[in-house]
């Protein structure tokens, strides 16, 4: 093995720094297309519904689980269940909004309000 020569690197190097201006342009022009930005508007949207649904229904959960007038075990069960619908509601909501930002700031909101009200109610 050491009688072995040592692959020259220089060409494959220089190959990689041509084609990544190349790759960066494609990009760019692949972002510049309608379909691309109607792609990523959608990809956005879906995140909010995701990530800020998601928060907002958790947080909802615990606030019902405070607040219901049930036993301890009655009240986490139905504000489980609840939070299921509180979730489909906020993704159906992430995707009826006009802009693509009031979804994440509508169900921020929500979330920090019921955050402010668990701190408020909290045992």
């Amino acid at each position: 093995m050491p009688n072995m020569p040592a692959p020259d690197t220089s060409a494959h190097s220089s190959n990689t720094q041509m084609r990544s201006p190349v790759f960066l342009s494609g990009i760019v022009q692949w972002f510049k297309q309608e379909q691309s930005v109607y792609a990523v508007k959608v990809f956005v949207r879906a995140s909010a519904a995701m990530l800020a649904g998601y928060i907002a229904a958790a947080t909802l959960a615990c606030l019902l689980t405070l607040i219901l007038p049930m036993p301890r075990f009655e009240s986490t069960l139905t504000a489980n269940m609840l939070s299921f619908l509180f979730y489909a509601i906020a993704i159906i909501y992430a995707f009826c909004v006009r802009k693509t930002w009031h979804a994440w700031r509508d169900l921020g909101l929500v979330s920090l309000l019921c955050f402010g009200l668990i701190k408020v109610c909290g045992q």
